[in-house]
């Protein structure tokens, strides 16, 4: 959010302070302690701006991209979009684990981004427990509703961060209760991807109706409403194939009054931020806290990296493009698509901050792997992470810029519910699909007057590319991993998940965390 709902700031650490006279205190007085074994609410939760922050301290780890110094990485693109077939890293020289992407074979238990993935969503459902146990048993809030919405909140973020779990490792450690003593179990077994899924429908299905469509306060957009609740609820019912079930909850998103945007470039304009198409995004802002994104402390920073590591390099600005859009991707889309110029930055784009085409190879946009023709797979960068050259030059840290991760768009539930539809759930999944054909073209020329569900695919990564949170996992829900992914020597029966990481199986032990196949 751009406002106060992700500022570490916020995060309440609760402190014990001793207060003795050195020089006066016996020596058994110093001694004789009962160690500190559990955390003391009562001097940091005491009015319900408390209790706000504590459940905003939740939210934080969304913003989470780059964890404890350089090459632990955690931007969604690199394990949706690189990962899988839309984009390749090409900087197996100089960024380490874009090799590891390139090639799925390299991907081991060692991995320290997968492990700072895991450690990132097991904080955020941390403190989603905290703030729940807290919030629940705390009867001082006098503002009508508050609590209720506050643990609403709550149950999405331990909802959404187990979906991203379940998403990349399968059967994960399900924990729901608040963890606040030494002596309570630390070491949870995996549990079966089923009963992961059972909670994440239970704690959505006690939120949504509980949250507002919508925020009348400015400083409250990008917390967690209505249609978001539904909107991930539809997508875990799509997952396991609930076919009813995605067009039940997609169909009551519908009825929320979202709209696409008639121009697909605006879902990235810092200007249009939590836009009518926009139902659950990121929220960053720049200047909070300016370290530099690959620092030790890099997750205390407020503005996104995003730009630096994946985006164009007009001259001077010091962005990475750490990731190539493949050129069978970009071939993919009509020239009369809008959704082309939108998503990749290609010679011939036009940009209006530089008052020019993209870019030549000599001057305005150079990357090292153009230099090795093995590698020359598309001269593109990624235009959904654009911003102005202006607005870069600003920035007192460019890893730390202001614009929004998009993730949850209406568009998606529109494809979501066109999916759904021809899989048998009924209902107009063509007019729902037609919708963001139509919008990609202007006009009603190239809809469809029936529809498979191969359409449905192509749609999907046409309208989603380089978004960084479907791409992979759709690919291994469709079961098309295997032949799509071919080319990164994708293994059936190892690749579809991670591993699960080796430093966390070294803590919790072998025997009661057990490791993926093939690791």
């Amino acid at each position: 959010m751009k406002n106060n709902i992700y500022k570490i700031g916020t995060t309440l650490i609760v402190s014990c302070l001793i207060a003795c006279n050195i020089i006066s205190c016996k020596k058994d007085t110093l001694l004789n302690k009962t160690p500190i074994t559990s955390l003391d609410n009562t001097k940091a939760l005491k009015t319900e701006a408390d209790y706000t922050a504590l459940l905003n301290s939740a939210y934080d780890p969304f913003q989470w991209q780059v964890y404890n110094g350089p090459q632990t990485h955690m931007f969604p693109v690199m394990w949706q979009d690189i990962r899988a077939d839309n984009c390749i890293s090409q900087w197996a020289s100089y960024w380490t684990f874009g090799a590891v992407l390139d090639d799925l074979t390299k991907i081991q238990a060692n991995n320290t981004n997968i492990t700072a993935m895991w450690r990132k969503w097991y904080t955020a459902i941390s403190r989603a427990n905290t703030a729940i146990n807290f919030i629940s048993t705390y009867n001082g809030f006098t503002t009508p509703g508050l609590k209720e919405r506050l643990l609403a909140e709550a149950k999405f973020v331990r909802a959404f961060s187990y979906f991203e779990l379940v998403k990349h490792f399968g059967d994960v450690p399900l924990i729901v209760t608040y963890i606040g003593s030494t002596s309570d179990n630390l070491k949870f077994p995996r549990t079966a991807k089923a009963d992961v899924y059972s909670q994440i429908e239970k704690d959505l299905g006690e939120a949504y109706p509980i949250l507002p469509a919508n925020y009348a306060d400015v400083s409250d957009k990008g917390r967690t409403t209505k249609g978001a609740a539904l909107t991930l609820l539809a997508k875990v019912e799509l997952y396991q194939k609930k076919w009813d079930k995605v067009k039940t909850y997609t169909e009551m998103v519908m009825g929320l009054g979202y709209q696409l945007e008639a121009n697909f470039a605006d879902n990235w304009s810092l200007s249009n931020e939590y836009g009518k198409e926009s139902i659950f995004e990121i929220g960053y802002q720049s200047g909070i806290y300016n370290n530099a994104f690959e620092s030790p402390d890099a997750f205390k920073n407020q503005g996104s990296a995003s730009y630096q590591m994946f985006g164009f390099i007009p001259a001077g600005t010091g962005a990475f493009g750490n990731s190539v859009p493949r050129q069978q991707l970009i071939d993919l889309y009509n020239s009369s698509d809008q959704r082309k110029d939108a998503t990749f930055i290609i010679p011939t784009t036009y940009l209006p901050d530089l008052g020019q085409t993209g870019f030549d190879a000599g001057t305005q946009y150079y990357h090292y792997y153009w230099t090795n023709p093995d590698a020359l797979v598309s001269q593109a960068s990624m235009r959904k992470y654009y911003i102005p050259k202006s607005v870069a030059k600003s920035l007192s840290n460019l890893g730390s810029d202001p614009l929004n991760e998009k993730v949850f768009r209406y568009a998606d539930v529109l494809l979501m519910h066109a999916e759904a539809s021809i899989m048998g759930a009924g209902g107009d999944g063509l007019g729902s699909l037609n919708q963001v054909i139509q919008r990609a073209y202007g006009n009603a020329s190239h809809n469809l007057s029936t529809y498979t569900l191969a359409d449905v695919k192509l749609q999907r990564r046409l309208e989603l590319a380089t978004e960084g949170w479907d791409r992979f996992t759709d690919l291994v829900r469709w079961g098309d991993a295997s032949s799509a992914l071919a080319f990164k020597h994708f293994t059936v029966g190892r690749d579809e998940l991670l591993p699960i990481p080796q430093a966390e199986i070294d803590i919790v032990g072998s025997n009661i965390l057990k490791q993926n196949p093939g690791y």
